[in-house]
């Protein structure tokens, strides 16, 4: 029976980790499309756009921080629990932020829309911490905390090569 449990708990992470990749390249792809279209876009609006995205995770992880250190414990658990959903919703709003600014450009919009809806519905399953823990037992909090870094870490890269390369002039 342990056996069992544990085969099953490694499939999963196993399709965790396959799914993370996925969205990762998703991610990066989606990006080079919106700098492939440098001239096309608006310098005011992708300045306003760019920097709302990148400061507003900085805010929502001071919040976590402040809400998992002086309200919950299991800190092991609830840290990588929020990273990883906070990630998620980067990764979707990184996507619509995308879909906006190349929806009229007749671009093949297919990998934005599966990255967002994939993201989505990672962040909508993974936000209950019981079904987190379904998929993470305590044995296996790195995975989801390296996926998290990983995802935070790609969407701020994307964020800074679209800022450099198509605001500048």
């Amino acid at each position: 029976m342990i056996f069992v449990y544990y085969r099953l708990g490694s499939d999963f992470l196993f399709i965790a980790i396959i799914l993370a990749v996925i969205l990762s390249f998703l991610s990066i792809l989606n990006a080079n499309k919106l700098i492939g279209l440098k001239g096309y876009l608006s310098v005011k609006s992708l300045t306003i756009q760019t920097s709302t995205l990148m400061v507003t995770p900085i805010v929502a992880l001071i919040v976590l921080s402040i809400v998992i250190f002086n309200f919950h414990s299991l800190y092991q658990e609830r840290i990588p629990h929020a990273l990883l959903v906070l990630s998620m919703w980067m990764l979707v709003t990184n996507s619509m932020f995308i879909y906006r600014n190349i929806k009229d450009k007749n671009l093949n919009l297919i990998t934005t829309i599966v990255l967002g809806f994939m993201s989505f519905l990672a962040a909508i399953y993974l936000t209950p911490l019981d079904r987190y823990d379904k998929l993470f037992n305590s044995h296996y909090y790195v995975i989801p905390l390296a996926i998290s870094l990983v995802f935070i870490t790609i969407t701020y890269i994307n964020l800074i090569r679209i800022r450099k390369i198509c605001l500048s002039i």
